[in-house]
């Protein structure tokens, strides 16, 4: 496995999770519930966002191949469900503008609350479903799958080590954007967010047509890519 392999499984496993993770979107979102924290409250909050949602989504990477099992899922058609997935989310990013009028009506739901009731909150509902949710875990397992190289364990485990490596950067993100959410917000603006989730939308696309590709060629046993 060469150094250009390791750049290549995590910057792919940071695009294909970082539209539906969506970070930035995401901040804007959360920061509506830390409008009444100090400095030290709302560094605290975004620490206990950070590591649930990293348990969240490095659970689900290593304990995918058990859930497989459970229900006798082949990796391939989980390479080609989730392919289609990963291009849907490029597609409703490239073409859709939903996230900012999600981000806009979450927010308006949103009440005045004290640091000791965000706490209860932490958890669910912010660090699930809204930082990892469905779409992010179905994502990972995709992910999970086509970093698997059959018979060869310290491939694969390498592999999954550089995933969990996307999620901790995407994570390490929102905390940036949570702690420092009223400097960077300012700066970043709406326009900004616009910017970045429009250029990810389409290397997120091809690289949901890829493992799409790379699980049929599984499956038929075809020399595609």
């Amino acid at each position: 496995m060469t150094f250009h392999d390791f750049i290549f499984v995590f910057t792919s496993a940071f695009i294909a999770l970082f539209p539906v993770a969506n970070p930035i979107g995401n901040s804007f979102i959360i920061n509506g519930f830390f409008k009444d924290l100090t400095v030290e409250q709302r560094k605290a909050a975004a620490k206990k966002i950070f590591f649930n949602s990293l348990m969240i989504g490095v659970g689900a990477l290593f304990m995918g191949h058990v859930i497989l099992l459970i229900f006798g899922l082949a990796i391939p058609v989980i390479q080609v469900g989730g392919g289609i997935i990963i291009c849907k989310a490029g597609l409703e990013m490239l073409y859709g503008n939903t996230s900012s009028a999600d981000s806009s009506g979450n927010e308006a739901e949103i009440k005045k609350i004290s640091m000791h009731q965000l706490e209860q909150k932490l958890f669910y509902p912010i660090s699930f479903p809204i930082v990892i949710g469905a779409g992010s875990i179905s994502v990972i397992f995709t992910l999970m799958a086509s970093g698997t190289v059959q018979g060869n364990w310290i491939h694969t485990g390498v592999n999954y080590l550089l995933i969990a490596l996307a999620i901790f950067a995407l994570l390490s993100i929102l905390y940036v954007l949570l702690s420092q959410g009223y400097k960077v917000m300012q700066k970043l603006g709406q326009t900004g967010n616009l910017i970045i989730n429009k250029l990810v939308a389409f290397i997120t696309f091809c690289i949901g047509i890829q493992i799409m590709v790379m699980g049929i060629s599984k499956i038929f046993h075809l020399n595609i890519l």
